[in-house]
């Protein structure tokens, strides 16, 4: 499609927004940011999207109600919509403005942004650009001094929540796997294409330059405990939240080891040492079922359309996470494309809520929801 018809064409849809930034970033450089080997989409990817299609909107009519309130808390704070954006590196790959721009639209769209620890831009840029809640993903690294540091300048610049990744802590392929990986980045792309932003941006000033890894990956501890966990809650003056719970013997673990909040996360399949994990909706309801009241929790994976959500707040989530469509925003319209996209699935949430007969985000129940061939 050349760029006039792009330019004229409506971006209506998740869908739409992948198909455009699949246009602009084009070959090599989405291979690397999004495909995989064989059918070139993660397939743990693939089965996150695929799981709600097996849970159905239960419709309800007559219920007088034309108004729906989406607003909600995730730990005591407001947010207008249930959709928080998940931490994902490096968004100067896809938008020259980067991080500074997924934060002010996230402000825009009155919801949290969770920066990742391999951001372009510095826990401190970011925060000076948001208008809104912040919270920051954080890997524990092996240097617990330089971990308790990082701590205290994402508490200092004002952000609110730690969410700390130990669904990938095995880390990620290497440069050269993933050129294997992906045939034509390996015959087309320079290693920068592959390797930018993968440098530890947030470690500037912290340890000296000569002793600075290449990336943070070398740095982070692959022995953790769930003491480490007890220890991040004793050295953290923010709420401590845990992505990448898939069992409820882990959610169990979580409330023992004092963390605020779960994310349910199975990384999209990334490194490859997840794929082959089960979907994260699959996962989501015995993980609630486990911890109650006790804590909050949340899901990220596979979120591609507004009823989607409603599916995981159904199934017990307090709210959800989205990555990957973030950054399709991004390619296409910077700041602009990221609100927009928000936007459509705040509108496709309000009507998909519409349909089940349900007025409030934060009163939506099983009961909304069944599973496919049940009936």
């Amino acid at each position: 499609m050349s760029e006039d018809a792009m330019a004229t064409t409506p971006l209506l849809t998740l869908a739409d927004y992948e198909s455009r930034a699949r246009e602009r970033l084009r070959g090599p450089e989405w291979d690397g940011l999004f495909s995989a080997p064989g059918d070139r989409v993660w397939r743990t990817n693939q089965g996150n999207i695929a799981a709600y299609d097996r849970w159905l909107l239960r419709p309800r009519v007559l219920v007088g109600n034309d108004a729906r309130d989406l607003a909600t808390t995730v730990l005591g704070q407001p947010v207008d919509v249930p959709i928080l954006i998940a931490p994902s590196g490096s968004h100067q790959r896809v938008c020259a403005e980067g991080e500074t721009a997924t934060a002010r639209a996230a402000g825009r769209a009155g919801t949290v942004m969770v920066l990742s620890s391999v951001s372009n831009f510095s826990i401190e840029e970011v925060a000076a650009a948001a208008s809104g809640p912040l919270w920051f993903q954080l890997y524990v690294l092996k240097d617990r001094q330089l971990t308790t540091k990082l701590v205290r300048r994402a508490e200092e610049a004002g952000y609110r929540a730690l969410v700390v990744s130990v669904d990938n802590i095995a880390g990620r392929p290497s440069a050269a796997e993933q050129r294997r990986i992906y045939p034509a980045a390996r015959e087309q792309a320079p290693p920068s294409t592959l390797e930018q932003g993968r440098e530890c941006r947030n470690l500037k000033g912290l340890v000296p330059e000569e002793q600075r890894p290449t990336t943070l990956r070398d740095m982070i501890d692959r022995t953790l405990s769930w003491r480490d966990i007890e220890w991040l809650r004793e050295h953290s003056g923010i709420p401590v939240v845990v992505k990448g719970i898939q069992t409820h013997e882990d959610a169990r673990l979580c409330v023992e080891s004092g963390a605020d909040a779960i994310v349910v996360s199975n990384h999209g399949g990334v490194p490859l040492e997840l794929e082959g994990v089960r979907a994260s909706l699959d996962a989501l309801p015995e993980i609630v079922d486990a911890v109650g009241a006790d804590l909050e929790v949340y899901l990220d994976g596979g979120i591609r359309h507004g009823r989607d959500v409603l599916k995981a707040l159904a199934l017990g989530a307090r709210a959800v996470l989205t990555g990957r469509p973030v950054q399709w925003g991004l390619a296409v319209n910077g700041e602009a494309g990221v609100v927009d996209m928000l936007g459509i699935l705040r509108r496709q949430l309000d009507s998909s809520m519409g349909i089940a007969g349900l007025p409030d985000v934060k009163a939506i129940g099983r009961e909304a929801v069944v599973a496919a061939g049940s009936w």
